[in-house]
């Protein structure tokens, strides 16, 4: 069975129900005009096209204000797998109200799929204002950086190649070589873009410069940037929302669909999330826990268990014990399972036109990253085991970034005034070079995180004889987290404080980048917990 048939599959699985959006759609309760819209006519079409394909589709037309109202957005993304969306709601106007519409799409983890569905003849604009609406950065930033943008009077041709790197940020090689052009043109540009836009990466730097300088719609409110654009396909990734820009003139009602998953399938490398949408469909499909024997036993006996453990004053473990259970459980009934995806034949075949000489760093760390952390919103959330914080720099390191990863115990963080006294372990970690944790792989104790971050846990520095040979140590760290404070605000920060040589008390501000997987959080862990019993000995040396 081919890639193509095997991803088509997962996505007939994957879509079940869809919605469609736009200010001249008829509702299915609504009585046909005398003389009805060409929108009206695509939406009972799209209805028909969508129901053979096994799909419920609602239609949903727009009035001035939906963007803004709870209930209506409900409506819109609650339960929906694809969300076909019109792009100006009103009228020759409307952008932005379709804009809004969609951050409320990309903000819903379910949804994977959406369609800007226009009549416009120019695509590139549309995609544009995408990018610069959803850039991680508000109007009132941008409108700030542009009057000192302006004033540097930057020649026509240096800011094409901006905005070259802007739509084409996702082709590595290609912004490699237009970085080198403008270096060229001027090597004080780059760093002036950094110093203007905040940004310490110059291809963010370089992109925030090109949606500044644009008249295109910027959002009221700091919004993800895209983890994926393909300019000549009109393809954005957001928040793993895949979104794509058709003509209605060249996507009929009929053929809408079936060109949605042609585009997905034929015009980006979608192995990835098709993967992830895959398993979830197994999932959804085979009730891994509810069809499980051993949960037919009654509530009672559920409850009976929690009081038990408020009798020995440790309610507070029952609700992370049964979250573990069940993940267990959803682990366990996946081991078995047939996928369409990683399939040995299929994989072979993709085996057989990889480039022997492979070696993108950039792609290499993503993975690691997707292997290795997750990042949470921790807004109100404890600290907890594994996860991972930026120092704060202070007196004592004011030059190259300081991390701790939390090593305590989780069912210590659960309660650590009366387990531990408040007192939890960290080991603290520095910066390494992606090559460098790249050649040494699981041989050392290193984490990687999104932005490009990676994190070393050791401080050996000997040469490489010396290297192969000597121990490696990680040493734990305590600091006091006092009562109330083991929770993260806002910002995803939070304080610890330790004693000084002189004796006095220091606070330490962390702020939150990202968490580690169990068992590699372990296998720092248990290193770390191995320095307090080591033994020294001594030797004579040439």
């Amino acid at each position: 069975m081919s890639y193509e048939r095997r991803a088509k599959l997962i996505l007939q699985d994957a879509i079940k129900s869809a919605i469609y959006i736009d200010e001249k759609a008829r509702p299915f309760y609504q009585v046909e005009s005398a003389n009805p819209e060409i929108e009206e006519v695509l939406s009972e079409k799209l209805y028909n096209n969508f129901k053979k394909n096994g799909i419920s589709l609602d239609v949903f037309k727009y009035s001035k204000g939906d963007e803004i109202d709870v209930a209506k957005l409900k409506f819109i993304t609650e339960n929906r797998d694809f969300v076909i969306l019109d792009w100006k709601l009103d009228g020759k106007h409307g952008e932005e109200e379709s804009l809004k519409i969609l951050s409320e799409i990309v903000n819903t983890n379910h949804i994977h799929f959406s369609t800007i569905y226009t009549s416009e003849e120019s695509l590139d604009d549309v995609l544009l204002n995408i990018l610069s609406y959803f850039s991680g950065k508000n109007k009132d930033y941008y409108e700030g950086i542009r009057e000192l943008l302006e004033l540097e009077r930057f020649a026509p041709e240096l800011t094409a190649l901006l905005d070259q790197i802007n739509v084409k940020r996702s082709n590595n090689e290609l912004v490699r070589s237009l970085r080198k052009e403008i270096y060229t043109k001027d090597r004080s540009v780059p760093n002036k873009l950094k110093e203007i836009t905040g940004s310490e990466d110059i291809t963010c730097a370089m992109i925030k410069t090109s949606i500044a300088l644009s008249s295109k719609v910027k959002s009221d409110v700091d919004l993800q940037c895209p983890t994926y654009v393909d300019y000549d396909k009109k393809i954005i990734v957001i928040n793993n929302t895949i979104i794509t820009i058709l003509n209605k003139s060249d996507n009929d009602a009929e053929a809408l669909l079936e060109n949605f998953k042609n585009h997905i399938i034929d015009d980006i490398d979608s192995f990835n999330h098709l993967l992830g949408i895959e398993l979830y469909n197994h999932l959804f499909r085979s009730s891994a826990i509810t069809n499980d024997l051993a949960i037919s036993f009654p509530k009672d006996a559920l409850i009976h268990h929690r009081k038990k453990l408020k009798a020995d004053d440790t309610e507070y473990f029952f609700k992370s014990f049964m979250d573990e259970v069940l993940m267990e459980k959803i682990s366990m009934s996946i081991r078995n399972r047939e996928s369409l995806l990683l399939d040995d034949i299929l994989l072979d075949e993709f085996e057989d036109r990889l480039d022997p000489e492979y070696s993108d760093l950039i792609s290499l760390h993503k993975m690691n990253v997707f292997y290795n952390s997750y990042y949470f919103n921790k807004e109100d959330q404890i600290l907890n085991f594994g996860d991972v914080l930026l120092v704060e720099p202070n007196e004592n390191h004011k030059e190259s970034p300081k991390y701790l990863i939390c090593l305590t115990a989780l069912c210590d963080c659960l309660r650590p005034q009366d387990k531990i006294k408040s007192n939890f372990y960290f080991a603290e970690g520095s910066n390494i070079k992606n090559t460098d944790a790249l050649d040494l792989g699981d041989t050392a104790f290193v984490s990687f995180l999104s932005n490009n971050i990676t994190i070393k846990w050791t401080e050996i520095t000997l040469d490489d004889l010396k290297k192969s040979y000597a121990p490696l140590y990680i040493k734990p760290l305590q600091y006091k987290v006092f009562e109330g404070e083991n929770k993260f605000d806002e910002n995803n920060r939070i304080k610890v404080h330790y004693l000084d040589k002189t004796g006095e008390i220091k606070t330490e501000k962390l702020t939150y980048i990202g968490t580690i997987r169990p068992n590699y959080a372990q296998r720092i862990a248990n290193h770390a917990f191995s320095y307090p019993i080591r033994v020294g000995v001594d030797f004579v040396t040439k």
